[in-house]
């Protein structure tokens, strides 16, 4: 009776063992991984550029460890957005066709509605599969059929990709010159005020230079309409040339638009306030008198 008991219960651990194996997918063959529309390490790649047909090319380029736009001026770049996109050249690929078997003007290849070039390799964007919304794009001599992120990416403008940040990353401003005031550094790091305000404190005047230095604006884009303001003034360590910008209203606040480059940064209206007024110094809390 014993040995019968044993024996069931070794069938139904081996029932349960098999049971298992189906569920947890033990003896199921793992699927092929579908193939990248580009294989490329994204650490390797230091030329980023495309074109849309009526539209100058945008080229990106990698110089050391910050991208920068080059073309159609000269701007740094958002390392984020670029990283972005370059890992978008992972997406799987849906279908593979050789060239010759695909109707290259059906399907939008002959003008492409945008050719893009990583590093090398060249990427032409065509229309969009109506049944299932993929998009033909020519690598070579295939054509693969994806969902394609890519190309919504970089039909918009271009300024969405360039750095919001106002002055680079460890910038030192030797001269800050605003419409009404202007703040110069001494040799021992302290700040002059000119016109000279007998209320202004040396701690009022070096936290106006640091909301410049380390200013972001909202958004930046082309120079657009400008309703001048006054003049600013920015001379930064290590640069021989001032930094000139023109200051200008904006419906979110103020704007400054540069000319090298060509360049609006928009800033809201509480950021602007910091920037452009001395702002009071912070009084003490008082001190509580302890009870007897």
């Amino acid at each position: 009776m014993r040995k019968r008991l044993w024996i069931n219960m070794a069938l139904a651990l081996v029932v349960l063992g098999l049971a298992l194996a189906v569920v947890l997918g033990v003896w199921r063959h793992p699927k092929p991984r579908a193939p990248a529309l580009l294989s490329v390490q994204p650490g390797t790649v230091t030329r980023f550029a495309y074109v849309r047909p009526h539209h100058p090319a945008v080229v990106f380029r990698k110089i050391g460890k910050q991208w920068w736009l080059i073309h159609p001026f000269r701007a740094r770049a958002e390392n984020l957005e670029l990283t972005s996109l370059i890992d978008e050249l992972a997406e799987p690929v849906r279908h593979h066709y050789p060239l010759a078997r695909i109707p290259q003007a059906q399907v939008g290849l002959v003008r492409p509605r945008l050719t893009l070039w990583i590093n090398r390799h060249r990427l032409e964007f065509g229309r969009t599969d109506p049944v299932g919304h993929r998009r033909y794009i020519r690598v070579g001599s295939m054509v693969d059929l994806v969902r394609d992120v890519l190309y919504y990416r970089l039909a918009g403008n271009f300024y969405t990709l360039l750095s919001t940040r106002f002055l680079p990353a460890g910038s030192h401003i030797l001269t800050l010159a605003l419409p009404r005031l202007t703040l110069t550094r001494g040799a021992r790091g302290g700040w002059t005020l000119t016109p000279p305000e007998p209320h202004v404190s040396s701690g009022m005047l070096a936290r106006l230079v640091r909301h410049w230095t380390y200013a972001s604006a909202l958004s930046i884009g082309p120079p657009g309409r400008i309703d001048a303001l006054g003049t600013v003034t920015i001379r930064l360590a290590g640069q021989a040339k001032p930094r000139v910008y023109t200051l200008a209203r904006d419906s979110l606040g103020l704007a400054l638009v540069g000319h090298n480059p060509p360049l609006r940064w928009v800033f809201p209206k509480p950021v602007a306030r910091k920037m452009f007024h001395l702002s009071a110094d912070r009084r003490p809390p008082h001190a509580r008198t302890p009870r007897s």
